[in-house]
């Protein structure tokens, strides 16, 4: 079975949902299942330089909204063994993260790309790091067991960066503005923040309900 995947490091629900799913992916049992990472940027390149999160996102959303938004998000965040520091993080142009994604998953399959996607969502959400920065980027990526020099090499050059831009605009073209967004082989489509295992556990038993949908991220 096949499972597409639109998310960006930078959106606290595609944490969360992934970590749903994955729940419910380990209980179906299946071993066919062939899960596809594709990137997306909710804000595209911006912000240019690191910025205060809380900040950047009372810019986009308005203070109050952007307060609520922190509220919801850290309240369930220890429902999922997540503990959001976001008052402290930084929004960065997350680019060069999603370049690494994109080769970790091409070079080594999903098992190691997913390591490295946990370890770069901790650092942007729990560890208040500037995943924009090399330093920052390379030290996951050690931790996720990956070859530092070759990613290295790759981040020192344009490797990449057409094929992660070009699926970036591919999603658009094809019309996604919410993520986390997962469609299952078959066309059934679950978007948006996902807590409950079920939802995923249906789709992968192929007892899923018409659609699933609710309020996520958005361009």
């Amino acid at each position: 079975m096949r499972i597409d995947i639109w998310s960006d490091v930078s959106c606290p629900w595609c944490y969360i949902t992934k970590r749903t799913f994955e729940l419910a992916l380990s209980a179906s049992g299946r071993s066919d299942a062939q899960v596809v990472l594709h990137p997306y940027q909710i804000d595209g390149e911006q912000p240019a330089r690191p910025a205060p999160m809380l900040a950047w996102l009372a810019g986009k959303y308005g203070a109050e909204r952007a307060a609520e938004m922190d509220k919801e998000v850290t309240a369930a965040g220890p429902r999922h063994g997540i503990a959001f520091r976001n008052a402290t993080g930084f929004a960065v142009n997350t680019l060069d993260a999603h370049r690494l994604l994109w080769w970790a998953g091409r070079s080594h399959g999903r098992p190691v790309q997913s390591r490295l996607e946990e370890l770069l969502f901790a650092a942007y959400f729990t560890q208040s790091a500037d995943i924009s920065d090399h330093g920052v980027l390379l030290s996951r990526v050690e931790e996720a067991g990956l070859d530092r020099g070759r990613a290295a090499r790759l981040l020192a050059s344009d490797e990449a960066v057409a094929e992660v831009r070009a699926e970036v605009r591919e999603a658009r073209a094809l019309g996604i503005t919410v993520v986390p967004r997962i469609e299952f082989a078959g066309g059934h489509v679950v978007e948006g923040p996902q807590e409950d295992p079920e939802v995923f556990l249906k789709a992968l038993t192929g007892h899923a309900p018409a659609a699933t949908g609710s309020q996520g991220e958005r361009t």
